[in-house]
């Protein structure tokens, strides 16, 4: 059975198509909302054993049936803890501030240098898509910070799909550049 399920893994990534696409998206939403581990890296791993090579059509369908099933199951999945945080706010901060590696007092610092604009947005956007940062943090701080639903569920998605893009681009190609040594 596990051979099964890491074969799965590896198809989907090393030849997706539409059959991926349910899977890719309930898993990333199950990681989202669960932080388990770097979903990114280990999805782009498979990457490693791609038999071909890395080619502009591949990247495509990556795209199309891997990144954006993944960048819209994290957007869901990060839906219940920006609630707990736009709804809790310093109450659960207080509480779970063992856990969360950070105090009200820090959220207050941060939010004095945040003024409401789209440039906030912007740095949302930027940290979203950086790969080797983690979601939690970012689906809290959009919550903490009161953003608006609609733009935090959308720069969620779009920066959810740039991570993942970016993150198979790089393993893609370094696998691909090193083939031709």
């Amino acid at each position: 059975m596990d051979s099964d399920f890491v074969q799965a893994v590896h198809s989907v990534v090393t030849d997706p198509g539409v059959g991926s696409v349910l899977p890719l998206f309930i898993s990333s939403f199950l990681n989202d909302l669960i932080g388990i581990f770097p979903y990114a890296l280990a999805l782009a791993g498979q990457l490693l054993f791609l038999k071909g090579a890395f080619s502009v059509a591949l990247a495509a369908k990556l795209l199309v049936f891997v990144a954006v099933p993944v960048g819209l199951g994290s957007a869901f999945g990060s839906i219940p803890l920006y609630y707990l945080a736009y709804f809790g706010g310093r109450p659960v901060v207080n509480k779970f501030q063992k856990y969360l590696r950070f105090k009200w007092e820090d959220v207050e610092k941060v939010s004095h240098t945040m003024r409401g604009t789209r440039y906030d947005e912007v740095i949302f956007l930027l940290l979203r898509s950086v790969p080797i940062l983690p979601s939690i943090p970012m689906d809290l701080a959009g919550g903490l910070f009161r953003m608006g639903f609609m733009p935090f569920f959308v720069l969620t998605a779009v920066g959810s799909i740039i991570r993942m893009m970016i993150t198979l681009l790089v393993v893609g190609l370094s696998m691909h550049g090193l083939s031709q040594l």
